[in-house]
Formats: C-alpha cells, sequence, structure tokens
C-alpha cells in the first residue's frame, strides 16, 4: 500500500511537471502580442504564415476566424473613425509583407488562433477591399484610430476641379501639370474656405482646391480625401469676368481639347477656358479649337458665361502663326498618301501638326496615341505620342466628310 502511494505520488509530480513545461511553451498572445511580417497567405484554409520580430527566420501559423477575428488598421476612416473588418472581409486586406500584431492564444502545436490582427505597417500601399464598421460586433464604445497620427502620415495635392459626382463622392481635379487626378471624399469631408466649414456638396466646378490625402491610401491617379481647402473660388468677382457682357479676350493658345471643342488661352493673368461652339473668323467662317495652334496669338470677342469659368468665343482673329484651313481641299479621295513633317506632337495638341511636304501646306491629323509607327529599321516601330517635332513620314489617311484627316498608317521615313 505505502509502495503504491509513493508510485502515485511520483507520477502526479510527473505530471504537474509536464503541464507546467507546456504552460512555458504556449504562451498567450492576448497580453504578449505576436509581433511580425506575414510571409504567406492561405485563403483557403484562413491561415497566415508570419516570421516574428523576436524570433527572425521563425515560420509561425496563425489561424484566423472567417466570423470573429477583427481587423484593425486596414481601411480608412468613417465619420472621422477607422475601419473594423471582421472575418472573411477582413482576412480579404491582408497583403504579403505586412507587419501586423496578432493578439489571440497559442496551442499544443504552436498555432496561434488570432482574436485581433492589427496592421502596423506595409512597404507598398494599396486600397483596402470592401467597407468596415467603426466599432467591434462585441463592444458599445469608439476605438481609437491605431494609425500613424495625420501630422505624421499626410501629404496634400492641389487642383482646379473638372467633374463632380457628389452621389458617388468625387471629384476630378487637375492639377498644375495638367494632370486628372480623381479624389474620393465621404459625406463628413470637411471643406474648409475662409475659415467657414462647408460640405462637398457646396464645391463648384472651377473652384481650386488643396486636398489633404493620406499617402498609404494614395493610387497613381486616385486619393482619398481628409480634408479640402479651397484656395479660390470660382465666384470670386475680382477676376474682371462679368457673365453675359461683350468683351474681347487677348492672349495666346497653350493647347486645346477638340472633343469639346475647347482652347485654352493665357491672358497674362491665367489660363481662360474658350468655348468655341460658335466661333468664327472676320470673314464668317466656322472656326473650331482644332485649328488653333499652340502658341498662336489671338484676338476673341465674346463674353464670359454667368459663372466666369468658361468664355465664350463669337470672333476669333489670329494676330501672329498661321492659320489651318480645315474645309481646304485635301483630295478628291477619302484615301489619302501624303509625305510630312511633324511640326506639333500630341504633347502639346489633340491632333498632330503637319506640313504636306509636297503642296508645302499645313494641316491637323487625328491620330491615337497608341497607333503603330513603323520606323526605318527593320522590325523596329514606336508609336504616334513619339513622335517629334521635325520628324519626317508617309501616311495613309482617312478623310470624313468634315475634312478632317484620321491617320491609318504611319512610317518614319529620318529615324
Amino acid at each position: 500500500m505505502t509502495r503504491n502511494l509513493r508510485i502515485s505520488a511520483v507520477f502526479a509530480i510527473l505530471v504537474l511537471s509536464a503541464v507546467s513545461s507546456f504552460a512555458q511553451n504556449s504562451p498567450s498572445y492576448g497580453t504578449n502580442a505576436l509581433v511580425g511580417s506575414v510571409i504567406d497567405v492561405d485563403s483557403g484554409q484562413n491561415q497566415l504564415q508570419v516570421e516574428s520580430d523576436s524570433n527572425p527566420g521563425s515560420r509561425i501559423t496563425v489561424e484566423t476566424d472567417a466570423v470573429t477575428t477583427q481587423y484593425r488598421g486596414f481601411g480608412t476612416v468613417i465619420n472621422n473613425k477607422p475601419e473594423i473588418f471582421v472575418g472573411t472581409k477582413g482576412f480579404s486586406n491582408v497583403r504579403l509583407g505586412d507587419r501586423i500584431e496578432v493578439r489571440g492564444s497559442s496551442r499544443a502545436n504552436g498555432i496561434v488562433t488570432a482574436d485581433t490582427v492589427t496592421l502596423l505597417g506595409r512597404s507598398v500601399p494599396a486600397s483596402p477591399t470592401g467597407v468596415g464598421d467603426t466599432r467591434s460586433p462585441t463592444s458599445v464604445s469608439t476605438p481609437t484610430d491605431v494609425r500613424p497620427t495625420t501630422s505624421a502620415t499626410t501629404n496634400t495635392v492641389e487642383g482646379t476641379i473638372r467633374q463632380i459626382n457628389v452621389n458617388e463622392g468625387r471629384i476630378v481635379i487637375q492639377t498644375p501639370q495638367r494632370r486628372m487626378m480623381t479624389v474620393r471624399t465621404y459625406r463628413n469631408t470637411p471643406v474648409v474656405y475662409r475659415n467657414q466649414t462647408y460640405q462637398v456638396a457646396n464645391l463648384e466646378i472651377g473652384d481650386a482646391i488643396r486636398v489633404e490625402i493620406d499617402p498609404r491610401d494614395a493610387q497613381l491617379d486616385e486619393v482619398g480625401a481628409r480634408r479640402i481647402e479651397v484656395t479660390r473660388s470660382v465666384q470670386e468677382n475680382d477676376t474682371g469676368r462679368t457673365g453675359g457682357v461683350v468683351t474681347t479676350l487677348i492672349g495666346t493658345v497653350t493647347r486645346s481639347e477638340s472633343g469639346l471643342d475647347y482652347a485654352y488661352v493665357d491672358d497674362g493673368r491665367g489660363e481662360v477656358r474658350v468655348d468655341m461652339n460658335e466661333a468664327e473668323d472676320p470673314n464668317g467662317s466656322r472656326v473650331h479649337a482644332r485649328d488653333l495652334h499652340a502658341g498662336d496669338h489671338i484676338e476673341i470677342t465674346g463674353s464670359f458665361n454667368r459663372t466666369g469659368d468658361i468664355f465664350l468665343a463669337s470672333t476669333v482673329r489670329i494676330t501672329s502663326g498661321s492659320r489651318v484651313e480645315v474645309h481646304a481641299p485635301i483630295s478628291s479621295y477619302s484615301l489619302v498618301t501624303i509625305t510630312a513633317t511633324v511640326t506639333e506632337t500630341l504633347e502639346d495638341s489633340a491632333t498632330l501638326g503637319m506640313r504636306d511636304r509636297d503642296a508645302n501646306r499645313d494641316f491637323r491629323l487625328w491620330a491615337a496615341e497608341d497607333l503603330v509607327v513603323r520606323m526605318k529599321a527593320a522590325n523596329l516601330t514606336t508609336t504616334a505620342s513619339a513622335l517629334r517635332v521635325n520628324d519626317i513620314v508617309l501616311l495613309k489617311a482617312f478623310r470624313d466628310a468634315d475634312g478632317n484627316l484620321i491617320a491609318q498608317t504611319m512610317k518614319l521615313r529620318n529615324r
């Protein structure tokens, strides 16, 4: 009997020792979080492989729950509160290379079961997938923003509003570099003008704005707005642009938008958009934006519209530069072949400026930017957007009913 009691006591000590060792080797990640980088993502099993910061080279499996695991720091801000993603909606936002913090519990086989996953940083910006919530499913309080402060991460971009879609929360602006950029807004995005706060719906086409953005949420041509400041309102009436009053606009053509029949003229105080839909020359012949060249000095009689952001042209006079007569006869055939010299590239205009080397006459050529242009060397090609001034090309073009020449094929003669 005594011998059996001794054996039982020894066995109990061994069991307690094993339990103690297991507790030491299987720490809870509820207090001491697992921090590391994501090295593999298994969407089918909802599992992540993480290399721990405290043990470089290690590979720890993190199991997430498709319903309950919370993801923080992966979204933007809704109503000035950070988004929280839950379950599979959050798992889809995890990227390879993300540096994350995992809180949860570990099992005997070294697998960590995650309760929360927090994004600490990522090397490549990526927009969130889906829309999150502003509070966790099990909490009635609003969480604090776990991302870096605004002063540490924000940047700004400036431009003039060209399009507004309040319902979709999108604004298209044109930067000083003439680059078009989409700005995403939210219902409560603050708009500040002269120290007064307004809503996005109060913005107007032509307003000059400065957008405060988060660089991590920025893409090449689309950014999210934290705050919008109006630096110049289109309704400011100190520009001398009184709507409906006939006046003369004098300046230099900077560029044109043939599709909209707009020309842009620098009058010495800034760029003015000119609507050429009703424009004529002094002889009564129609003049379109495509007829004007960058650098032409012109005088335009007309008036500004009600808001003063568009000049409605009536009579156009070119005081220097050569005016292209679009309706001059080109050929009696619809398909023509011309050897011409490039006088203006697609970088400066919506159409190519060309000079017919045989007839010594200027004309405009419609060409897609990615139209393939064959070069002199065998099997080498370029595109119409890469053509340079003084390049010599042999082209075939279709002439439409309005006399417009539309490029079909082009071949370089000088390179």
